[in-house]
């Protein structure tokens, strides 16, 4: 271990380093640099004057505590490393964050966070989602050998994980992401629901520089976030699922008149009912703005009585947005609606559909029923629906997702690697493997540079059409020797084209109609895709739905 006297011997040189240059000498942007007591420094570049310092929290220039990880590893033992961000030894590990995979005594090894519910209802999404990183990284050490060697170097540079439990909650995502902040990770793939991403990335990881990659989390209240660039995802913007949704209930209503015997002047009616968080509402009022209903818009004064949209609250945050579910479901009871979106997480399912499908009274018919993708859950086929039919067929709902060529050699790939119960059908599971992958991209194509928050965000730009296409997964080492060249590539992922939009960070996506299959039993199964969905492309229905759905 280091000895005090040993720390202090290296602060007595800086000061007498200093000294030997006068006293009465200003440093650019800084005060005297040996006035303790006031700012010194902005950036290490004020510090460049004085070799081998550069700008501390204290905003001094000072040599630092540490230079190398293994420096560290010898000091305070494993897992520990020198901080990028601090220049001092750091516990690679937190409360939230308990899992560190890959070389990380190795300096030149690039950090990659993930912060996701590893236990609790949603370990399934989160565990998926880390394993799909995992696959990705395995990939790149087992085929290229890690990253290319930095100018200069000669060995290959290892990729680790840093992974972080937020148990779905966003304070302990913040928590978690302030800890990665302070070891200089540059970038995070995380987290995995939106109202989560949003205060990680306000609190904790835009203002530390932090890149931000989040591959389930679709509200659109992301999109004109003030993130400096850096909040991308490759999840696709509620934008798109709310088309989805519209055009998708067009076909239900023609459906419901047909079922129903209904001539063209019979009025039907609808009910949106949406979690009072960013994404159940950014998601209701975007379908609300597009929504037809009866040959006019929902909003329509003529469809008074005959449509309604209700905030049911946030059990998230219940001090601002209290949970209203009775209300919501008397709201829905009262108004008997032929179609009821219900849109949020595990409670739309839970506390909204289940107790209106308990107390519909109505002879005549009973509601279809339009889930979006945070609704899709176990107790919905385990519970709710189990071996009812009717109820099953009346079932239906949205979820990104595509079904090319990349995602069924992901899907093959992970189930050859995982067998611990997680699903490479996860939502956000092939979205976190592209993430991972875009990472080890843009950490190549800096070059010599060393990789940001900010540098990385820069490169995902040459991601982008146009350039030479790539496949995610494929020719991993050509494709790293062509962005060391300079090249730009188009990047096919198993989520889909990722064609970001470098002013938003985001990418068009298909959007599928899920429905739930059954067993030969007739108990309900997990969600599948039925077969008809929105391109992202074309932002059309295509397709239609399957016997799977039957």
């Amino acid at each position: 271990m280091r000895s005090q006297s040993m720390k202090e011997t290296r602060a007595m040189k800086v000061l007498a380093r200093l000294a030997s240059i006068g006293l009465g000498v200003l440093l650019p942007s800084c005060t005297l640099i040996i006035d303790r007591n006031a700012e010194q420094c902005e950036t290490n570049d004020d510090c460049a004057g004085f070799p081998g310092t550069t700008c501390s929290e204290e905003r001094v220039c000072s040599e630092p505590l540490c230079a190398t990880n293994q420096e560290c590893v010898e000091q305070f033992g494993e897992f520990h490393v020198c901080s990028a961000q601090t220049h001092a030894c750091a516990d690679m590990r937190s409360t939230e964050c308990t899992v560190i995979e890959g070389d990380y005594e190795k300096d030149d090894a690039l950090l990659i966070g993930v912060v996701v519910p590893t236990d609790g209802e949603a370990a399934q999404t989160g565990k998926s989602i880390t394993n799909a990183v995992r696959l990705a990284l395995s990939e790149i050490a087992t085929n290229a050998n890690g990253l290319p060697p930095l100018p200069g170097k000669s060995m290959q540079r290892p990729v680790v994980l840093v992974g972080c439990n937020d148990k779905s909650d966003a304070d302990t995502a913040a928590a978690a992401g302030q800890h990665l902040v302070s070891l200089g990770v540059p970038a995070i793939i995380g987290a995995a629901f939106s109202g989560i991403t949003i205060k990680m990335a306000t609190e904790a990881t835009i203002p530390g520089g932090t890149l931000v990659i989040s591959p389930s989390a679709t509200s659109v209240a992301i999109t004109d976030l003030s993130d400096q660039g850096l909040v991308w995802r490759t999840a696709p913007s509620d934008i798109y699922q709310a088309e989805a949704l519209v055009q998708y209930s067009a076909r239900l209503q023609e459906d419901v008149r047909l079922a129903l015997g209904l001539q063209a002047g019979d009025k039907l009616r609808v009910a949106i009912l949406h979690k009072g968080d960013s994404y159940g509402t950014g998601l209701g009022r975007v379908l609300e703005a597009g929504l037809v209903l009866n040959g006019t818009s929902a909003l329509d004064p003529q469809n008074n009585g005959f449509y309604r949209r209700f905030d049911y609250g946030d059990p998230d945050n219940a001090t601002t947005s209290a949970p209203r579910y009775e209300e919501a479901v008397q709201a829905a009871l009262d108004l008997e609606p032929h179609i009821i979106f219900s849109l949020g997480t595990r409670e739309s399912v839970l506390d909204v559909l289940a107790p209106i499908e308990e107390g519909w009274q109505l002879g005549a018919y009973r509601p279809r029923y339009v889930l979006s993708d945070g609704s899709v859950i176990p107790q919905l086929w385990e519970s709710v629906v189990q071996g009812d039919t009717d109820l099953r067929h009346r079932i239906t709902g949205t979820i990104p997702g595509t079904s090319n060529p990349r995602f069924n050699a992901f899907r093959g790939d992970y189930i050859g690697q995982f067998n611990d119960g997680t699903s490479p059908d996860v939502f956000g599971a092939a979205g976190a493997y592209d993430a991972a992958y875009l990472l080890a991209y843009s950490a190549v194509a800096l070059g010599g540079e060393a990789p940001t928050g900010a540098r990385l965000a820069g490169a995902l730009s040459k991601m982008i059409p146009p350039g030479d296409p790539v496949n995610v997964g494929e020719q991993i080492s050509s494709t790293f020797d062509a962005l060391l060249a300079g090249a730009s590539i188009d990047v096919n992922g198993a989520s889909g084209a990722l064609d970001f939009d470098p002013e938003d960070g985001e990418a068009a996506s298909d959007i599928q109609i899920w429905c739930m299959p059954a067993n030969g039993a007739g108990d309900a199964q997990s969600v599948t895709f039925s077969g008809l969905y929105l391109a992202g492309s074309t932002s059309t229905l295509v397709g239609t739905l399957g016997s799977v759905c039957d």
